[in-house]
């Protein structure tokens, strides 16, 4: 079956579910108007359903910290890919909810708002301590965590004078047929918002020219460096190097913080409309983006730089690193053409969706 097919498929087994008789309709609670009135309102919601990216250690410290804040709990999915946030998609256009507050992927954030399944939040008005920069346009998406992209490097392999220090390091012809280069180049998206075409495409023309090893996933990538595979990796996502140390704490792994530190939202959250628990979702996305809730996604490499003392905060601070995003309007059209010159210009014919 066909990625389109199946997509298909779904959609119309979801809008036949919703149309079985018996099947209970979607009964939306309602928001608040302010803080104190969503938070009396949460007292007597249930559980808030949320589809995110979460591990599990980062879950239970979440569901822990929530709690005690607020005196309420949820219940999160964890969900990775395209696919799970494309079937949340055509589950909502069918009017079947079955989350309260979703990460929807970049690519798939104009179809949510164009399919009205969403609903616009007063972010700014209800939490006023928020980095505006968290704010999608509309008031349609909160951004709780961010990734980042840098160099990683084996510790046994590169030291001294050798670490990498920024991104022309990368083109050094002593790391030539050694650099690992993902083939999804969400760091060099971001850099391109920053560096425009021309000094992008002169990039990539000379990384090329380098011969990369071409890799697929960050931790898979991450983890072929540790065991010496290749001695560094290039525009790979700290997450990558938190996840290996995870699976084993003495992997001889480092994150080099480069001149321009590209960035990516992690967790771009979003209210489903007919939300059973619409107050308390509220309520949990105002704290994961707040300085609080932020503290604990260094747990899983995505703390937010503009969450002031975050791990990222601090880390751009030490290395005098300057921020590459191009904000909320870059993902979409614009970072998908980006990423298609990109691997036009390594010789691929088009970009991974991996």
């Amino acid at each position: 079956m066909t990625r389109l097919s199946a997509t298909v498929l779904g959609a119309l087994s979801a809008i036949a579910l919703a149309l079985l008789p018996g099947t209970p309709a979607v009964h939306a609670a309602e928001l608040g108007k302010t803080i104190a009135e969503i938070t009396e309102r949460a007292k007597n919601e249930p559980p808030v359903r949320l589809a995110v990216t979460w591990r599990k250690n980062l879950r239970r410290t979440l569901a822990k910290a929530y709690k005690k804040k607020y005196g309420l709990t949820f219940k999160a999915t964890r969900v990775r890919g395209l696919a799970s946030r494309e079937r949340i998609l055509n589950e909502g256009i069918a009017g079947m909810v079955s989350y309260d507050l979703v990460n929807v992927s970049g690519e798939l954030r104009e179809q949510y708002i164009k399919a009205k399944i969403i609903t616009a939040v007063p972010w700014a008005e209800l939490f006023p301590d928020l980095n505006k920069s968290l704010i999608g346009p509309n008031n349609y998406f909160l951004a709780a965590s961010f990734s980042k992209y840098g160099i990683v490097y084996n510790t046994n392999l590169v030291k001294g004078a050798d670490i990498p220090k920024i991104w022309s390091d990368c083109l050094d012809p002593k790391w030539k047929g050694k650099v690992a280069v993902m083939t999804r180049p969400r760091a060099y998206t971001a850099l391109w918002s920053a560096w425009g075409k021309e000094k992008s495409l002169k990039f990539h023309q000379a990384l090329k020219a380098n011969a990369p090893v071409w890799s697929g996933g960050n931790t898979a990538t991450a983890t072929q460096i540790a065991a010496g595979e290749q001695p560094l990796g290039c525009g790979l996502g700290h997450h990558a190097v938190v996840n290996a140390k995870r699976r084993d704490p003495t992997a001889p792994l480092a994150f080099a913080v480069p001149e321009m530190l590209p960035i990516q939202i992690g967790e771009g959250l979003s209210l489903m409309k007919g939300s059973k628990s619409p107050n308390a979702a509220v309520l949990l996305a105002g704290f994961l983006a707040s300085k609080e809730g932020g503290s604990y996604f260094h747990l899983q490499g995505r703390s937010s730089p503009f969450v002031p003392g975050s791990v990222t905060d601090e880390m751009v601070k030490k290395r005098g690193a300057t921020l590459a995003w191009g904000g909320w309007s870059w993902t979409g059209k614009r970072e998908a053409e980006a990423s298609r010159d990109i691997v036009q210009a390594w010789g691929f014919p088009k970009a991974s969706r991996r």
